[in-house]
């Protein structure tokens, strides 16, 4: 009888380190390609080396000194602070109106937020573009924020909603009894109870936006071309060595923005 439990724990422990073998294998085959860029990118030669023979930040300095990716940056900078700040807000607005929904009736109002993510990107660009077209708003910023701000959305309905529904509703009946209206109520009692999630949708957000290439290319024109396009466009016209450096920035920015969260997020830990 001890035997056989030895070997069924035996067995177990088998079971989880092949699992944790192939879920850090499958990890690796995703994320390798992807990070290969990093080293590539200090790289002073004028072709592509995954391990450069001559390390240097020479790639680096001249996409610094380039105006024309600059200004490409900071307009995708620029776009995805300004949908992080929209998409955080009406999320946020919309999961506490679904929160307080009839079962039924919130999971449709719910469907009706989430069918960004589910009908296909090209489809949602093809459509915009012929709007947008009509009202010649194709190749504006204005455009560009409108429609990342449609497909941040969908990520703060989902976190804020579940975040939501976890509180207790006693919480504002208590900040009511004491004579809270509904805003005080908001940023005194909810707001503290859900910053960690407000945090994580803002994130997403600006992921969401400063990583977005499908609309915009069908939406930025010419003059109004974001970093992702930017990039798109550099990688089908012309081969340049600053290709690893800006693809590195790309991935690097999102990243930075975590900082924030997680010092809060340990600074509220150690209390």
């Amino acid at each position: 009888m001890a035997g056989g439990r030895a070997q069924g724990r035996f067995a177990g422990r088998i079971g989880r380190i092949l699992l944790a073998f192939v879920a850090w294998g499958v990890i690796a085959f995703l994320l390798l390609p992807v990070l290969t860029v990093i080293p590539m990118s200090f790289n002073d030669a004028a072709v592509f080396e995954v391990l450069p023979s001559k390390p240097s930040l020479e790639q680096y300095r001249r996409l610094f000194a380039s105006r024309e990716w600059m200004d490409v940056l900071w307009r995708s900078v620029e776009i995805a602070l300004i949908v992080t700040i929209a998409a955080t807000t009406l999320g946020i607005l919309a999961a506490s109106a679904i929160t307080r929904l009839p079962a039924r009736r919130g999971a449709a109002v719910e469907a009706l937020f989430l069918a960004p993510q589910i009908v296909p990107s090209v489809v949602i660009a093809a459509s915009a573009y012929f709007l947008f077209a009509r009202f010649g708003m194709v190749g504006t910023t204005t455009a560009i924020i409108v429609m990342h701000t449609v497909l941040a959305l969908p990520f703060v309905v989902i976190l804020m909603g579940s975040r939501l529904q976890s509180l207790s509703p006693e919480l504002a009946q208590a900040s009511a009894s004491l004579g809270g209206n509904p805003l005080r109520t908001f940023w005194r009692v909810i707001v503290p109870q859900t910053a960690t999630a407000i945090a994580g949708s803002a994130l997403l957000a600006f992921h969401v936006s400063f990583d977005e290439v499908v609309l915009a290319l069908f939406l930025s024109g010419a003059r109004n071309k974001t970093l992702p396009v930017k990039l798109w466009d550099a990688i089908l016209f012309e081969v340049t060595p600053l290709l690893p450096a800006i693809s590195t920035l790309v991935l690097i920015i999102p990243l930075l923005a975590l900082v924030p969260m997680l010092i809060t997020r340990a600074a509220r830990s150690s209390q």
